[in-house]
């Protein structure tokens, strides 16, 4: 059975910003993203989907290396409604190849919208349980 069905990347992109390095911040987290752009009065709607098996790869690498495992489990443990899980990350941490879930940022987060048929399932693997910073489950 399949851990997802679909991830779903989301950001607002201001006047401000280049389009290029929100794609770029968001592909850091998530890889094989399909983009959209949905241009609006004063922002543009920057959204990106894949199915790609390794979708989340990049996530479950993060997670571990900076050892943040159970701050993530608490923020998809938050985050889940019922197929789908959904967390924020800065935009800015995520341009620089890490995650930070402080969202609290002018330019807004980073959504990353998790659809799946077995949500527990998925969150064991992407961010057990541990106990010393060491997954027990």
């Amino acid at each position: 059975m399949e851990l997802f069905e679909e991830v779903e990347v989301e950001a607002y992109v201001y006047p401000t910003e280049d389009i290029d390095k929100v794609k770029r911040a968001m592909l850091n987290l998530i890889p094989d993203l399909e983009f959209e752009a949905f241009e609006r009065e004063d922002y543009t709607i920057l959204t990106g989907k894949t199915r790609s098996r390794k979708a989340l790869s990049r996530l479950y690498e993060l997670f571990r290396g900076q050892a943040i495992l159970d701050t993530a489990r608490s923020f998809l443990e938050e985050g889940y409604f019922g197929e789908e899980i959904i967390i924020r990350v800065n935009k800015q941490a995520a341009y620089a190849g890490v995650v930070n879930f402080n969202e609290e940022s002018p330019l807004g987060p980073i959504t990353i919208i998790i659809r799946t048929k077995d949500p527990k399932k998925l969150m064991k693997w992407l961010a057990p349980r541990t106990r010393d910073g060491i997954p027990i489950e």
